[in-house]
């Protein structure tokens, strides 16, 4: 029988491997996704996250970016990997990003990128808070959207709805009642 803290150092040997394997190939991942899920479309958020991860854990912007274009479908990730070999030989800030931002699917989502790792590049400071306040607007963008289109979906529910009942109310509940009202009336 195994002794307990043997048995640790067995799980720890294996999930230090497995993970050293996954994290050292991460191309490979993607490779067994078929098209349909390799398509998916990442949300800007967990892009940003992602990007927050590698920069707390001591990843500068172009090495983060460079990883995160790792992982990521290529039609998001070719772009964001030229943008980190661009930045890394040196090219001027905006530059480096004129070609990912001009995508035209994802060009919106890198502009959005570039503007919040700006501050972090041009003056050396650390892109985290900027990360999260970017976070909650595009979350808080999202709820109001989602809002307005919710109400929008009610009052196209509601109108179709209320066409029909108001007319079987009409009949079925007003009329009766006139009806009994009227014949009740003697002249």
């Amino acid at each position: 029988m195994v002794s307990l803290p043997m048995s640790a150092v067995l799980c720890a040997a294996f999930g230090s491997t497995s993970l050293g394997l996954v994290l050292s190939r991460p191309s490979r991942a993607l490779d067994e996704l078929d098209a349909a899920e390799r398509n998916l479309d990442i949300p800007l958020t967990l892009l940003l996250e992602m990007l927050a991860v590698c920069v707390r854990q001591g990843a500068s912007v172009p090495h983060a970016l460079d990883r995160i274009g790792a992982v990521v479908q290529p039609g998001l990730g070719t772009p964001l990997k030229q943008v980190a070999r661009l930045l890394n030989q040196g090219t001027d800030w905006y530059s480096a990003w004129t070609q990912a931002c001009s995508h035209p699917r994802y060009g919106p989502r890198f502009a959005l990128m570039r503007d919040c790792l700006e501050s972090s590049w041009r003056h050396g400071v650390s892109p985290l808070g900027r990360i999260e306040t970017t976070i909650e607007q595009v979350d808080q963008t999202q709820r109001r959207r989602l809002d307005e289109a919710s109400a929008g979906l009610t009052v196209k529910i509601l109108l179709p709805t209320g066409l029909c009942i108001l007319p079987a109310f009409i009949l079925i509940g007003v009329l009766p009642c006139i009806a009994s009202f009227a014949g009740g009336l003697s002249f």
